[in-house]
């Protein structure tokens, strides 16, 4: 259908109560499955890279591969950045063709975060690319930026509304409570918090740390103004346990094309489940 920013795309979940899945890639075969898995369940969709993965195959081929897979695809597709703290790299990949950019400064200063975060906003205008932004510190790793339990903290919902408003960014991730990787047992969701920040804010809301999280955690970040809800490490387990299960099924196959296809087949389960999950099936 189209290779679009997220904006409008976020802008219509949160009216009509559903988020947008953005799924981190790790090569053009997950690629291919997350916009298999938008089109087979009618669903705008956005492609996730991070820093990792820019550096691996670069900007140029990324672009490229995303670009194409999205120029014949029957939905919206975006390509995001995910989690940069890198201002040349963002600005390579906004020159690139990104179609939006995460700055996360979350773990700097508030007047650092807003500093860094206009800059960006100010590179991002003239190409039409859609920027976001982090608030509070989610515990976690993600593309090397570790954060543990005591480093972690929410955001405070009056600087969000500060944050926002001066870095006039499009899609604002409040830390909530979420984490990213693998949770290690119930997590605890402020979904007061939540619910304070996205009364206030305008535009388009992130959670972070989607996989894992139960359906009616889903539910709720969702019927709380939730729009955008990011999934990497489930991908990550799909593509790795994919290819073991592969293996073990068929020791003597050395064909990379049929490995590769069961790895994105898989994957394109995982994501549809997703979708189903975030009620953004059928929007197209």
């Amino acid at each position: 259908m189209s290779y679009v920013n997220v904006h409008d795309m976020l802008l219509a979940a949160r009216s009509e109560k559903y988020a947008v899945g953005a799924f981190n890639i790790v090569d053009p075969m997950t690629a291919e499955a997350v916009v298999r898995a938008a089109e087979a369940k009618r669903a705008p969709v956005i492609i996730q890279t991070s820093v990792k993965t820019v550096k691996l195959y670069g900007c140029a081929s990324l672009v490229a591969t995303v670009k194409t897979l999205a120029e014949k695809a029957t939905v919206p597709v975006a390509l995001h950045l995910d989690h940069c703290k890198d201002l040349d790299l963002i600005r390579s990949c906004i020159e690139a063709g990104w179609s939006s950019v995460m700055i996360d400064a979350s773990t700097f200063p508030f007047e650092d975060n807003v500093t860094m975060t206009e800059e960006v906003v100010n590179m991002a205008r003239p190409y039409d690319v859609t920027v976001e932004g982090e608030l509070g510190a989610i515990v976690g790793v993600e593309d090397d930026i570790h954060i543990n339990e005591q480093e972690s903290h929410l955001a405070d919902p009056e600087q969000a509304l500060e944050y926002v408003t001066r870095t006039e960014v499009d899609v604002f991730a409040p830390a909530i409570g979420t984490a990213h990787g693998v949770y290690k047992g119930e997590p605890t969701i402020a979904f007061d918090l939540l619910e304070r920040v996205a009364s206030q804010v305008k535009g388009a809301i992130a959670i972070h740390g989607g996989t894992g999280l139960s359906d009616e955690v889903f539910k709720r970040c969702i019927s709380l103004g939730g729009a955008k809800i990011n999934v990497s490490t489930q991908v990550k387990h799909s593509f790795r346990d994919s290819l073991s299960e592969y293996f073990q099924q068929n020791p003597q196959d050395y064909e990379p094309v049929k490995i590769l296809a069961y790895m994105r087949d898989k994957t394109q389960e995982v994501i549809e489940s997703f979708i189903d999950k975030f009620g953004s099936g059928g929007k197209i």
